[in-house]
């Protein structure tokens, strides 16, 4: 604990009283190192000073805005930080520092596949919004409005899917964080500590829906919008990647569908109905035009399925929770009924054997004990 003998600088009345001038009012806090409060007219500015072996001063602003015992933290932790800083590196630690060094960590524990991973991620969500920003200067106000800022608006499976991804980078960012803190770079956890996840996003909506109630959804529908439920229907494929079709994607010669989503483009392979089907939609229409429009020749916008889902859903009476993903639950889970193989349906629908066992388990295990039925023991 260090023993700090207060000055003119530890409480507002004192601070209030002095007056402004631009060399700092210095407060000792142990050997060679001080605590400056800078007074101009209009401002305060916390400063920070040490002595190096070399007999060099070497300052840092910690800003205004603070009292004096979170200013005294603060540059209680910027010194710990920077006698630790090897010479020709950063004094400052900022968020994107600390990622690097969480990166580097990962490389030696994990391997160089799973730091890459790590590193994508956060430089995309994290480093590109908060990296400036020094470790032991960020609040939990900061840390959670950037935690809501992950998550998009729109269908609620959109919602959810968004709020999920943002539980997976806040997940790794803490874990990076928390490498600083247990390294004693940081002071405290608690800013982080105090920012939960959200709660109940991790699986995918259990509504399935009958042939009955696709039928009576399409029957519903009207013009351009029922031919994008139909062709949801027919291959599996997702909002995003149906509305980004163009005719020239139709692959006549293999009968496949050249799609491009989340993981990547890839060939959907077509049966004869889904042929069929899309043939119809691509007749007259130039190669670069897009395969499905709104009825006013338009091409979808990311949002323009909203409406008329929802009006569809409520007139064919089905539960309120049917969105636009539904089609793609029912498409896959009938594919699994039909003993497709799951590698097929995986790379038909650009997912994942394990997100198919997650989400369409019960699918497979009726088709597994289908199966056993078969042997004779």
């Amino acid at each position: 604990m260090v023993k700090t003998k207060f000055t003119g600088i530890d409480t507002i009345t004192k601070r209030r009283n002095l007056p402004p001038r631009r060399e700092p009012y210095w407060h000792k806090l142990r050997a060679g190192q001080y605590l400056g409060l800078r007074k101009s007219e209009r401002s305060e500015t916390w400063i920070v000073r040490r002595s190096t072996d070399g007999g060099k001063k070497k300052y840092y602003s910690l800003g205004g805005d603070l009292d004096f015992e979170r200013a005294q933290d603060e540059a209680l932790a910027w010194l710990k930080q920077s006698e630790q800083v090897e010479p020709g590196q950063p004094t400052r630690y900022t968020v994107t520092v600390a990622v690097a060094d969480y990166v580097a960590h990962l490389a030696i524990e994990n391997g160089e596949k799973s730091s890459k991973a790590v590193k994508q991620s956060l430089e995309k969500h994290l480093v590109s919004r908060l990296g400036k920003v020094e470790l032991g200067r960020l609040t939990t106000n900061q840390i959670k409005k950037w935690r809501d800022g992950l998550v998009k608006t729109g269908d609620p499976e959109t919602v959810r899917r968004s709020k999920d991804t943002a539980n997976r980078v806040l997940s790794i960012a803490k874990a990076a964080f928390n490498l600083a803190f247990r390294s004693g770079i940081i002071g405290s956890d608690t800013a982080w500590r105090r920012v939960p996840a959200f709660k109940g996003v991790g699986e995918n909506r259990k509504l399935f829906l009958t042939e009955g109630q696709v039928q009576a959804l399409l029957e519903a529908a009207t013009g351009g919008f029922r031919a994008l439920l139909q062709a949801a229907v027919l291959t599996g494929g997702r909002y995003g990647e149906l509305v980004a079709v163009k005719v020239s994607d139709l692959d006549l010669i293999n009968g496949a569908l050249q799609l491009d989503g989340k993981t990547g483009p890839r060939d959907c392979y077509l049966s004869d109905d889904a042929m069929d089907f899309l043939k119809i939609q691509a007749r007259d229409r130039l190669p670069q035009a897009c395969l499905f429009t709104r009825d006013d020749g338009t091409p979808w916008g990311k949002s323009h399925q909203h409406r008329p889902m929802k009006e569809a859903v409520q007139s064919a009476k089905l539960p309120a929770e049917t969105v636009f993903y539904s089609l793609r639950h029912y498409h896959i889970s009938r594919a699994l009924l039909a003993h497709i193989p799951a590698q097929v349906i995986a790379e038909n629908c650009g997912t994942s054997i394990r997100m198919l066992e997650k989400h369409y388990g019960k699918f497979m295990a009726t088709d597994r004990r289908k199966m056993m039925n078969r042997v004779a023991l």
